[in-house]
């Protein structure tokens, strides 16, 4: 029982480390205002002793720091875009399909813009260049409903100014403050607020430049193509569908054709620029016409096989309507698929 004990003792003592022989816990050499005076031996002099951390008087006005962060030009629409290292509230806008003429298109745009907020737009040149802006103004609202209340804060002044490249693809819109009113401490302009201002009312203008970007895609994209296609014969005196269109262009636009008129390819050739086509009656289905569906495109044939050639011509392709063994369908046959092959080739939206 005793061995136990000791063989106890022991093994405490190696678990607890020295920290049981410490006899005393060793007191921390405090340091700053407690440390001791260098003492100097007799004959010798004292060295000088600066305080710790002085800080030098100054006579340097106490300014602001500014910790927000910099306002930026946002480049949205797709003709627009910022120069790098730019520091000024300035944009360039480039030429694309959606602008067209780019200065005119940019001046009608300014013009809606300020228009509908009704806020006055003046031009100050002969060449619609430079404008001037009437007061804009901000205002806090307090209050709910009858007891709702609006204080103008402040008001600014903007002027404006296009400079276009002089290839005019490329123009560039500059704003810059020109007078300033606060009425409230709110309203007092800090730092770069200026600045501030000047990029949030940039940016305004290139969201709206954004938006009349998108009318014009949606426009063009609802508007029906215009269709070259035209009866005529072809060199060897056949009846057949004559395309301004190259060949190649032709080919590779004739499956959205054939779906618009419910014709299906079995099979095709481009060494010859021939499909083989199948042909069935379109219907229009119940929940196609209660939700006021075009009706299908039908052509004048009757169902069964056919085949479509391809053949260069001087001004274009020429598209000859055959029947499955190969023969040339009538002059009145090919007159009477003319129109629908028209409709389809509207509906397709391809150029033909």
């Amino acid at each position: 029982m005793q061995h136990w004990v000791k063989s106890s003792v022991v093994a405490s003592v190696l678990l607890t480390g020295c920290s049981v022989f410490q006899a005393e816990p060793v007191a921390e050499n405090s340091r700053g205002n407690n440390v001791s005076a260098l003492k100097v031996p007799a004959g010798l002099q004292q060295p000088a002793a600066p305080g710790q951390y002085d800080i030098p008087a100054s006579d340097a006005a106490v300014t602001a720091v500014e910790i927000r962060s910099p306002a930026l030009v946002l480049a949205t629409a797709s003709s627009s875009r910022v120069e790098e290292g730019e520091k000024l509230a300035r944009v360039w806008f480039d030429r694309n399909d959606y602008t067209g003429e780019l200065l005119p298109f940019l001046q009608q745009v300014l013009s809606k813009q300020f228009a509908e907020q009704g806020i006055e737009l003046n031009q100050t040149d002969t060449e619609g260049l430079e404008y001037t802006t009437g007061w804009i103004t901000r205002s806090n609202e307090t209050g709910f409903w009858f007891w709702q209340s609006t204080e103008t804060t402040e008001q600014a002044r903007f002027k404006l100014k296009f400079e276009p490249r002089p290839h005019g693809r490329s123009v560039s819109l500059m704003l810059t403050m020109l007078e300033h009113q606060y009425f409230t401490s709110q309203g007092k302009l800090d730092g770069r607020d200026a600045q501030r201002q000047e990029i949030a009312l940039l940016n305004q203008i290139i969201d709206r430049v954004g938006k009349e970007e998108i009318v014009v895609a949606m426009a063009n994209k609802a508007k029906v193509p215009d269709v070259s296609l035209e009866p005529g014969f072809d060199a060897e005196g056949n009846p057949v569908l004559l395309s301004t269109q190259s060949i190649d262009v032709v080919w590779s636009q004739l499956e959205l054709v054939f779906d618009a008129l419910n014709l299906d390819v079995t099979d095709m050739n481009r060494s010859v620029y021939t499909y083989y086509l199948q042909y069935t009656q379109p219907e229009q289905g119940f929940w196609s016409s209660l939700w006021g569906n075009a009706p299908p495109i039908a052509l004048p044939l009757s169902a069964g096989e056919y085949q479509l050639v391809l053949k260069r011509q001087e001004s274009g392709t020429s598209l000859s309507l055959r029947d499955s063994a190969g023969t040339a369908l009538s002059p009145q046959q090919v007159l009477d698929s003319y129109q629908p092959f028209v409709q389809a080739v509207q509906r397709a939206r391809v150029e033909l």
